[in-house]
């Protein structure tokens, strides 16, 4: 009976996993809520290929960072832009990696975003996309 229950938990985190990355109905963002969507691809994905998901949300999310503190916008434009030039440098150098390298990879854009978003954050604020 205990396998049985494990077995059950274990089996449900994948989807779990998988449902923080599809917005609910009806949940429109309060900041910039006519941002760009996440592409299908990102948004439908197998649970197997999660890292790989994480990574490209990690190289937007430091390429979004990144030109708010150079450019000292962040308008929704600067803040949320479209995901085509992290999906297109995820496919033209990351997507033959191993799920070891995308990891590394993942590490790294998160590092970055993380050192952007202090620097970030007081300009956003200062123009109410916090």
């Amino acid at each position: 009976m205990k396998k049985a229950i494990f077995l059950c938990l274990a089996l449900s985190i994948p989807t779990a996993a998988a449902a923080q990355f599809v917005p609910s109905a009806g949940s429109a963002p309060r900041i910039c809520p006519n941002r760009i969507a996440m592409p299908d691809w990102l948004v439908n994905f197998d649970v197997k290929d999660a890292h790989k998901i994480n990574l490209v949300q990690e190289m937007y999310r430091a390429q979004s960072m990144t030109a708010i503190v150079e450019t000292g916008d962040c308008s929704c434009e600067t803040r949320f832009p479209s995901w085509t030039a992290a999906s297109d440098y995820y496919f033209a150098h990351y997507a033959g990696m191993n799920r070891h390298e995308i990891l590394e990879r993942t590490s790294e854009y998160r590092r970055t975003a993380n050192e952007q978003r202090r620097a970030a954050q007081p300009v956003c604020e200062a123009q109410g996309n916090w």
